[in-house]
Formats: C-alpha cells, structure tokens, sequence
C-alpha cells in the first residue's frame, strides 16, 4: 500500500464571481491562478499552488468542506468576523472540535473547525453535537 494526502478538492459553482468572493472574505484564501471559467485558490501559508478549485458550472450537490484554525482566538476572530457580516451560521461542540458552519453562495456547508482533542476535547468525536451559545 502507499501513502496519500488530500491536495485539493473541486467544486462546480453556479456563480463563480460569488463563490470566489465567499472564500477569499471568509476563509482568508487567495486567487492563486485564473483561467477560463475556473479560479484556484490556496490557503495562506500553504505552498500547494491551489487547494481549491472553483468552475463554472452545474454543482454536482451539497458537500460540506472543513477548515482548520491554530487557536482558539483565530476560532474567535472567525466567529466574531461571520457575526458582524450578518452571515447565518451555527456553533457546535462536537467533542473533539468547536465547529462554526455557515454555507456558500451554492449551499455547500463550509465548517471552521477548532480541533480540540489535546486541549479539554474528547479523543474521538463518536457523531454527537451540542449546540454552542452564539453570545
């Protein structure tokens, strides 16, 4: 057998303006390259040349993609920044992560996660939530 890594994941967006808008404001990613009717995106830090590919197009459904912050106040500073744009979200508490969900202009589900496993989360997540207070 052999090793392997997740590089990047694709997504067909209806509005690629609208989603490319979405994900640098809200994810703090960065155009990394443009052609045609697709736009590649990469996380700051990161010296993949794209993680995330946006095309024009027909979504093929819902999928739910997770972002990981460092630290309990980058966690904050997400929470605070989605509050003050007006953005729906929800909090949860899963145990092994703090999860801020909110969705893109397509009604992908886009979780920034904190994980929490060493520092007074559980170890395994076993699919229980509880909600976290927004205030």
């Amino acid at each position: 057998m052999y090793l392997t890594r997740l590089a990047y994941l694709h997504l067909k967006v209806r509005h690629l303006e609208a989603a490319v808008t979405f994900y640098t404001r809200f994810l703090d990613l960065q155009l990394s390259e443009r052609f045609g009717g697709t736009a590649l995106l990469v996380s700051s830090g990161s010296d993949a040349h794209f993680e995330l590919a946006l095309s024009e197009g027909e979504p093929g459904g819902p999928v739910t993609l997770g972002f990981a912050v460092a630290s309990e106040e980058d966690f904050m500073a997400a929470k605070r920044f989605v509050a003050l744009e007006g953005v729906r979200h929800t909090l949860e508490d899963r145990g092994i992560a703090h999860v801020l969900s909110l969705h893109d202009p397509d009604g992908n589900t886009v979780e920034i996660f904190l994980d929490r496993r060493k520092s007074g989360g559980v170890a395994f997540w076993r699919g229980e939530s509880k909600a976290i207070a927004s205030g």
